[in-house]
């Protein structure tokens, strides 16, 4: 009993005021933040995008943090896909990150940022029609819930 009363608040944390509109943009923008090639920053990317967009912050924190995985998993994907679209600029090896990352300051840092440039040219082209495809899959699911559609005086459809 006490356990269904917590999934319960969970839930209502999750969706308090929210529409499956607004729903599915918060989750799609978090698992794009999420997945970003770049080891710092997703919480407060997403932390400011939730403020400008007016979206649930325990969602999108939630999604960005579920993605994380998938983050660390892609992320010499992306590197080595940006190198390829991209070939021009300094080369990396992949040994350059753990040397790289120790003395960036002796001279590391142009060929780490070059590299990191093309990992988010190749994150945001791949990513970005993926989030666009979640973001309508979720809004049609979403929309078709039962919770959502017992609130009056709202059309979410």
């Amino acid at each position: 009993m006490i356990r269904r009363k917590f999934r319960n608040l969970i839930k209502n944390l999750f969706i308090q005021g929210v529409s499956p509109r607004e729903l599915a943009l918060t989750i799609s923008l978090g698992f794009f933040i999420g997945t970003i090639p770049v080891l710092w920053g997703a919480t407060l990317i997403c932390a400011f995008l939730a403020v400008v967009f007016r979206l649930n912050h325990l969602s999108i924190q939630a999604a960005n943090y579920l993605a994380y995985p998938l983050q660390i998993a892609l992320f010499v994907p992306f590197y080595r896909m940006g190198a390829a679209m991209f070939p021009w600029g300094p080369s990396v090896s992949p040994d350059i990150f753990s040397y790289g990352i120790k003395n960036a300051l002796t001279g590391n840092f142009i060929p780490i940022a070059a590299a990191t440039l093309k990992a988010l040219a190749a994150w945001f082209l791949i990513a970005a029609p993926l989030a666009v495809v979640l973001y309508f899959l979720l809004w049609t699911v979403f929309a078709r819930l039962p919770r959502f559609n017992n609130v009056s005086g709202n059309d979410y459809r």
